[in-house]
């Protein structure tokens, strides 16, 4: 039993995105409406073979952009250790009582997470796996061809790698999981998930893939390579021979260079990529013969100099020379490090948008100069026609994107550590390219990743978040809905975060589920309940701190939180409503509604159905003295109630509770029928549910179905959350019509239910 369908009493409703499509159609001989929507205009990712070959790199690029070097994707240091994160991905891989299991790799920026992901990818493929990748398409960019799904021949198994997977909007990735080609393969599946974060994040998706997938899912938590400073040395060594080979420097040579004097006790070092930039810098500044970076700013600062004079050449260059200044490249490189590739109009827009160029046409060569200096990779058709490529690896264009914001000068506790590198215009530029100056309410198509890249940068440099990302959310808290829910969990959980800034964000946050969002304001909730707890000692509101907290967590799919936190809410309540039943008592019934709910949900049935036999009976007492004000609260407690007598093979008190849940709801519908219809919807389809589970009046069941499927019919063109309520009583209905002898027309419902399986914001 679950929140939606058991009506877990929270603060109201998500509105979601709304939905424009044709009308509903009948199917079946009982006039069944479903109803067919389209929302998607490109697929949301696609899946195809892993790159078996690392790409080549260009020596005369390597001399102009010595960063290409750190990329992951050309191996330029051999792979190193590892060898007991990569025994538990063949033992994981390999288990054979699993067909399909998922795992997530996670840690930092930097940690290693891809070059893990593509030595253990060589490793199945040797080992005569398939071994293919999922990618998110970029949501701004323009419609791509189907390709062919990768090749399925004989082989022992299949590995899905899915890099960023905390960036993929919530519904796109459950929607990947849930992907039929790997389903119906006929070989184990192994599905690859890496991460910066795991945590709440994890924790709720964690929680879905149980209860939608029912299949195996492990957290693999990876440790940094250099943890060991004694280690750090030869790591540094190795990078440093790597590169200078590279960069034409002879084994001799490169002995000279030696590692920063702080490698063994600054903790930055402990990320791989960290000594890979401080190694890349010696050896260029060897070969330059300028003083070598003396630590990891200082690292960054100097390969993104070396970025800067390879503007400067291109533009000073006596044949062809680039238009564009080496000042505007280096404003072109931060906006491409915040938005991320772009469709080739929505490039121009956000160029114009940084008074960067003042139309779109005038932002054309600005975005050739810049494609001539940062190509997108030419192996993947999906970026060839996209503008705007970053800066990488990400932890570099993060650094860029630091080094050349200057700090806050009101803000002295959080200076800039190389003030030279600056360019005032980032100050300004940051903001206007997340602030709409007309009168519309439409949002950036690179809001999401922009605000992403914000908010992991001001993890390492408090500069930013100090000078940039607090008070662009306090003063446009609104912006912070479009960031995705893991952007702000992680926003939440930032060591120095300003709690003003959650507390401007929090009254613009859905009152009611959402599926993309409901991990990070779960995390919001959280940080600002420990606070508010501390500082109050007043019993009741420090219960309904607990109460909304229980919700959110509930929402989230953070059961256990939940109920824990509910019991305490409960606890409150019971102990104030025994002093001053008549004020207390709406409370506590209402809490032991909740708490009914998440007990059931973690599969404590006897005790949920205790609970929530006591809120029925308190609501009964409350609705006796105004039925007006109380009798919808009964009816949703009754609506629980009947489900759970069900669950326990209390068939006939089930049956006889959710009539009269019904009754009630049609009742109230028939008086006001925009307040109570999604009501009557779904008690309607716990009713069908309670008969279809007896084996009682199948007809009728099917009837009630119908009736709350053309409810739902008409409240998911308002509101885009109906779908998921929507699909459950499709769902039963289905299996309604199958019991009966209709497999035609629930055949019909499953096509329409796979075909439609996640929408954006529409779960609740």
């Amino acid at each position: 039993m679950t929140a939606p369908e058991t009506g877990m009493t929270g603060d109201g409703a998500v509105q979601g995105n709304t939905f424009h499509g044709p009308a509903a159609v009948q199917s079946g001989p009982y006039a069944t409406q479903h109803v067919q929507f389209v929302y998607q205009w490109k697929p949301a990712y696609r899946i195809e073979d892993f790159p078996a070959v690392p790409p080549p790199v260009s020596a005369r690029m390597l001399a102009k952009q010595p960063s290409r070097l750190l990329r992951a994707v050309h191996q330029v240091v051999p792979f190193t250790g590892r060898h007991q994160d990569l025994d538990e991905l063949v033992r994981w891989r390999d288990d054979p009582k699993e067909k399909m299991a998922i795992r997530l790799v996670h840690g930092p920026g930097g940690q290693g997470k891809t070059r893990l992901a593509a030595h253990f990818a060589a490793l199945s493929r040797a080992a005569e796996w398939g071994v293919w990748q999922a990618t998110a398409n970029e949501a701004s960019a323009d419609p791509i061809a189907t390709s062919p799904p990768p090749e399925t021949g004989p082989q022992a198994g299949v590995l899905v790698v899915v890099d960023y997977a905390e960036r993929w909007p919530t519904p796109d990735l459950h929607k990947l999981l849930q992907e039929p080609l790997l389903h119906r393969i006929g070989v184990p599946v192994r599905i690859l998930l890496l991460a910066r974060p795991a945590g709440i994040w994890w924790e709720s998706l964690g929680t879905w893939i149980g209860d939608r997938l029912d299949i195996p899912a492990e957290v693999h938590p990876l440790l940094p390579l250099a943890n060991d400073p004694t280690a750090r040395a030869a790591l540094f060594r190795q990078a440093c021979d790597r590169f200078a080979d590279h960069l034409g420097l002879t084994a001799g040579q490169a002995d000279c260079i030696g590692p920063p004097l702080d490698l063994d006790t600054d903790e930055d070092y402990a990320q791989i990529l960290t000594i890979h930039i401080a190694a890349l810098a010696a050896v260029d500044a060897h070969l330059r013969d300028d003083p070598t970076p003396t630590n990891p700013a200082r690292a960054s600062a100097y390969l993104i100099n070396r970025e800067r004079l390879h503007w400067s050449t291109l533009h000073e260059r006596p044949s062809h020379p680039l238009c564009t200044t080496p000042k505007a490249m280096g404003r072109i490189v931060l906006t491409a490090t915040l938005t991320r590739p772009l469709a080739h109009p929505h490039g121009q827009d956000a160029l114009v948008k940084v008074r960067l160029a003042d139309s779109a046409a005038a932002a054309n060569t600005l975005l050739d100069d810049h494609r001539y200096c940062y190509p997108p990779p030419r192996t993947d058709p999906a970026r060839t026609a996209t503008v705007l490529e970053p800066l990488y690896p990400d932890r570099l264009g993060e650094d860029y994107l630091a080094l050349t914001t200057p700090a806050d000068p009101d803000n002295p506790s959080t200076p800039h550590p190389v003030p030279a590198a600056t360019d005032s215009w980032a100050l300004q530029a940051v903001q206007d390219l997340f602030l709409d100056d007309t009168s519309s309410n439409t949002v950036a198509p690179w809001t999401r990743d922009a605000l992403t890249v914000l908010i992991e940068t001001a993890r390492r440099w408090p500069h930013i978040a100090t000078g940039q990302l607090y008070p662009l959310l306090k003063s446009h808290p609104e912006l912070a809905l479009h960031a995705g829910g893991t952007a702000l969990a992680t926003l939440a959980g930032l060591d120095t975060i300003d709690l003003t800034v959650l507390e401007a964000i929090e009254p613009h946050l859905p009152t009611g589920q959402h599926t993309d969002l409901d991990v990070g304001i779960a995390a919001i909730t959280s940080r600002l309940a420990r606070h508010r707890l501390a500082t109050t000692h007043d019993p009741a509101t420090r219960a309904h701190i607990y109460k909304t907290l229980a919700v959110r967590q509930s929402y989230a799919g953070l059961r256990n939180e939940a109920l824990t936190t509910a019991e305490e809410a409960v606890g409150i309540w019971r102990r104030l409503a025994e002093g001053n039943q008549v004020a207390y008592e709406p409370d506590l019934a209402l809490s032991l509604t909740n708490l009914g709910v998440l007990l059931s949900e973690v599969g404590w049935r006897e005790e949920a159905l205790t609970i929530t036999w006591e809120a029925v009976d308190v609501y009964c007492r409350l609705a006796e003295g105004n039925q007006a004000a109380y009798e919808p609260d009964l009816a949703l407690s009754l609506t629980n109630l009947s489900l759970l007598l069900s669950e326990v093979g209390r068939r006939e008190e089930a049956l006889t509770t959710a009539k009269e849940a019904v009754g009630i709801w049609r009742r109230l519908a028939e008086g006001n029928q925009v307040a109570y219809e999604p009501d009557l919807a779904r008690s309607l389809s716990a009713w069908a549910r309670v008969r279809y589970e007896a084996q009682q009046d199948l007809f009728g069941a099917l009837r009630a179905t119908g009736e709350a499927v053309e409810i739902y019919r008409k409240l998911v063109t308002t509101a885009a959350w109906f779908l998921s309520p929507l699909r459950v009583v499709l769902g039963l209905q289905a299996d309604l019509l199958l019991g009966l002898g209709h497999r035609r027309e629930a055949g019909d419902i499953r096509t329409w239910l796979a075909a439609n399986e996640a929408v954006p914001g529409s779960e609740k």
